[in-house]
């Protein structure tokens, strides 16, 4: 049960089948596909996508699409039994797409409520969590993870599209960053593997004259031969021998196809713009919106397309198949839904768990050393970027006395001055700034304890454009969970915190994450 009031509890209902089914089509003589129903309904948040099969359930993000908000809350659904469970709170903006490899399970931070210029995921084996950072190059998005030729790659932004590579899962290397003009964004969001060969696809609001689906040759990300121009490819899917991607163009979107020497437009498709793509059970499936609704369309080869099911009053975010079955994650003003079969069906595990990977310790200087550099910066007249790059060494040294070294250090001295974030569109105080990354590094550090205190102070900020908040009972309210603080005091604060006057819908979701982890 997730912890909270009879209100917030409420708000996790899980939803029986659907009033009225919708008109079946048929796609042969022979054969239809069983109509979807709602089977999960009134999440907190507006939208269901990032679905995934692991570990005999599916998994998705619940949250808010399309604008900065500060929700990310994961769940999963049992087949077998029809019900739903509240898994995790991400402390982030929404979720990047999932990864299954080696028995694990990889979520990405798709924008990390920290932002300390380093992307971030957790991993499960479907029981125990961990929290990892990607170290090289500066990174406030994590947008995809994929395997591909015995390797894990990671796609990560700031403001230019880098690729990060890891052969054990803890340690990152960087080995590609997009050319990007100054002044201008460019970002990666979706990555495939397809017959051993990593592609990607690119994102950028400056350049629409060339491919955006880019192949890895082994030390570059290189366009695809004959790809057409565009503004970016936002979906892969890989079907019966080839890949297949939406291309956005400047007033359209189109289906494409490519087996790794020819490219071919996908006709059939072109008056049902596709949002999301999955192969199984026999087919290639397409989602996409359309007005206030929807549709969900099958493919056998991935040129020849017929309708399956209409959506009124929802909107189709993403499509997933799992144990045969089709799954469609929608938005809905009421809150996001998840739809599929009304039928119960047991999935079997496709492999045992793997083994957690451990995060590799940072090569830093000598705790006395690197705590010195910590203070030097904390003293400065302003916040400056040596406070982020002093806390990383601190953060990896899983030492108790580097724990205990940066809790000491929440009581100050801080910078007086202010700090500009992103691009300049959010001022910070310093004292929040620098006790906002203490408790980021102590977190990461799993050593020492968040002040109770900091969980009651008042929410007085006003909302800004970017939905970023610095404030310390965010932070802290992550941190004691990922600390494992569940002593009376700080379940106490948390509880009490579900029900404070003033808070947004998304800071009671912190603390209700907090609380799940802790209970």
């Amino acid at each position: 049960m997730i912890p909270g009031t009879r209100r917030h509890r409420g708000r996790f209902r899980i939803a029986g089948v659907a009033a009225f089914l919708l008109l079946i089509h048929q796609f042969s003589p022979a054969a239809a596909v069983e109509t979807l129903v709602p089977l999960v309904r009134g999440l907190p948040w507006s939208g269901v996508s990032g679905m995934i099969g692991y570990d005999r359930r599916l998994w998705f993000v619940n949250s808010v699409k399309f604008v900065n908000h500060n929700s990310a809350d994961l769940y999963s659904y049992d087949p077998a039994t029809g019900r739903a469970r509240y898994e995790k709170h991400l402390f982030s903006q929404d979720a990047g797409e999932p990864l299954v490899a080696g028995g694990l399970l990889y979520w990405p931070f798709e924008d990390s409520r920290f932002s300390p210029g380093r992307g971030e995921f957790m991993v499960t084996d479907g029981r125990r969590w961990q929290w990892h950072v990607l170290t090289p190059g500066r990174a406030f998005h994590t947008h995809a993870m994929a395997a591909a030729g015995g390797a894990l790659y990671a796609a990560t932004s700031a403001w230019r599209a880098r690729l990060l590579r890891s052969r054990d899962g803890g340690d990152w290397r960087l080995v590609y960053q997009h050319p990007t003009p100054k002044g201008q964004v460019s970002r990666m969001t979706v990555l495939a593997d397809f017959n051993g060969v990593l592609y990607g696809g690119l994102t950028t609001w400056y350049d629409d004259n060339a491919p955006k689906l880019l192949r890895w040759t082994g030390d570059t990300f290189a366009p695809v031969p004959g790809w057409p121009a565009g503004e970016a490819v936002p979906e892969i899917a890989v079907h019966d021998g080839w890949l297949f991607a939406v291309n956005v163009g400047a007033k359209n979107r189109s289906l494409w196809r490519t087996d790794g020497r020819r490219v071919a437009r996908v006709t059939a498709m072109d008056r049902h713009p596709v949002r999301a793509l999955a192969s199984g059970a026999g087919a290639l499936w397409a989602v996409g919106v359309d007005g206030d609704g929807g549709g969900l369309w099958r493919s056998a080869d991935g040129l020849a397309w017929s309708p399956v099911q209409e959506f009124t009053g929802v909107r189709p975010l993403d499509v997933a198949v799992f144990g045969g079955a089709v799954y469609v994650g929608m938005m809905s003003e009421s809150g996001g839904e998840l739809w599929g079969p009304a039928t119960l069906r047991p999935v079997t595990a496709s492999s045992a768990p793997g083994r957690l990977p451990l995060e590799h310790t940072a090569d830093g200087p000598p705790l006395k050393r690197a705590l010195a550099a910590l203070d030097e910066a904390l003293s400065a007249e302003r916040p400056s970027r040596a406070v982020r790059r002093a806390m990383l060494g601190l953060a990896r040294n899983g030492s108790p006395a580097a724990g205990a070294a940066l809790m000491r250090r929440l009581a100050g001295p801080f910078p007086a001055g202010e700090a500009g974030m992103f691009g300049g569109r959010v001022r910070v105080p310093g004292a929040k700034l620098a006790r906002w990354y203490l408790l980021w590094g102590m977190a990461h550090n799993g050593h020492g304890r968040v002040p109770p205190d900091l969980l009651a102070a008042p929410w007085t900020q006003k909302p800004n454009r970017a939905e970023k908040y610095f404030e310390p009972v965010l932070a802290a309210a992550w941190s004691a969970a990922r600390l494992g603080q569940d002593d009376r005091e700080t379940l106490a604060a948390l509880i009490a915190r579900l029900d404070a006057p003033g808070d947004p819908d998304w800071l009671r979701g912190d603390m209700i994450g907090a609380l799940t982890d802790l209970t």
